[in-house]
């Protein structure tokens, strides 16, 4: 008991004790109740793509992997093989929590407001580097940060297949992907808030025998925007309308650039060779004159040709189709 109470009568106490607390009648004020909603707020994912999106965004990559998996292997000699994994919205902090330091990553241009981004391991980075220089012994898989001059090699290489990315995109919506930067520092990588929802795309990837990841960052709510129209196109249950988006879809298919190419022939150089190199110096390819240009769409040789002019061009008459050549025109006609 305090100092205060004790001093404090008994007919004191008892006074307080019967001391009510008044009461306040309840104001109707007319105006109705406002009842707030409450939604949980997942703050690891704060938003996610829908069913359709998510299905429209799979088929655009699965697209690329193709893609990449054919020309991927351009200028390395290696066997190049890519695969769709996953796709997860999660938080830009969470998406670059997950980068290794140090890495290899480039930032992408493109219509969307923020870079998209590109990561790949960086142990398969460093044998790819290897290849183009004509080392085929690379270092062991925990070869540290690339040199400046590995890190343009590079991504010299990965600018050379940004048109893939591009081509598998008009599916839905044209865009044009350039090389904005080569980051090696996660930390340094600041394009948009921590909290900002991304989507990442895990890819497996396999360069010979060595295997690892390629990643691939969008910006969620512009990235929701692209795939409305197709996700539009693919949703809705009945039969014509699946008809509809098949040909819909094959419709924008066959307005997708294909880049045919045709091979002289080929002379494998190291870069010590490469470097003596002069003006009139000849190189010897693996071809005879009298064997036929090899016309190639990706790495597969679809015609055999005959070299010749037209005006001041270069030209090819077709002699022959390859086998398969057949369904690819049957598939597009």
């Amino acid at each position: 008991m305090s100092k205060q109470e004790q001093n404090l009568s008994p007919d004191e106490m008892a006074a307080l004790r019967d001391v009510s607390v008044p009461e306040f009648d309840e104001v109707d004020s007319g105006e109705p109740v406002a009842h707030v909603q409450v939604t949980s707020y997942n703050f690891r994912q704060p938003g996610r793509l829908s069913s359709a999106q998510l299905r429209a965004l799979k088929m655009v990559h699965e697209f690329f992997a193709k893609g990449l998996s054919e020309d991927g292997a351009e200028g390395i000699s290696l066997p190049f093989e890519l695969g769709l994994l996953s796709v997860e919205t999660i938080s830009y902090s969470n998406f670059m929590g997950s980068v290794g330091n140090p890495c290899f990553m480039v930032q992408l241009s493109s219509r969307f407001e923020q870079p998209v981004l590109m990561e790949i391991d960086l142990r398969l980075v460093h044998l790819l580097v290897s290849h183009i220089l004509g080392d085929h012994e690379p270092e062991g898989e925990d070869a540290g940060k690339l040199t400046s001059i590995e890190e343009d090699i590079a991504g010299n290489w990965l600018e050379g297949l940004l048109p893939l990315l591009g081509e598998a995109w008009t599916l839905s919506t044209p865009i044009d992907f350039g090389l904005k930067s080569v980051e090696s520092d996660p930390r340094f990588v600041q394009v948009m808030p921590d909290d900002s929802p991304v989507v990442s795309l895990t890819f497996r990837l396999q360069v010979g025998g060595v295997k690892g990841q390629l990643t691939l960052c969008y910006p969620l709510e512009p990235l929701q925007e692209m795939l409305e129209g197709m996700s539009a196109r693919m949703s809705g249950g009945d039969e014509d309308h699946v008809e509809q988006s098949d040909e819909s879809i094959l419709s924008s298919l066959k307005r997708v650039p294909f880049e045919l190419r045709a091979e002289l022939g080929r002379s494998h150089l190291r870069a010590s060779q490469l470097a003596t190199l002069r003006v009139g110096d000849v190189l010897c390819l693996d071809r005879s004159i009298h064997d036929p240009v090899e016309v190639l769409l990706g790495n597969n040789v679809i015609f055999d040709a005959g070299l010749g002019k037209k005006g001041d061009c270069l030209a090819l008459q077709i002699r022959n189709r390859r086998q398969g050549t057949v369904k690819i025109q049957e598939t597009i006609s």
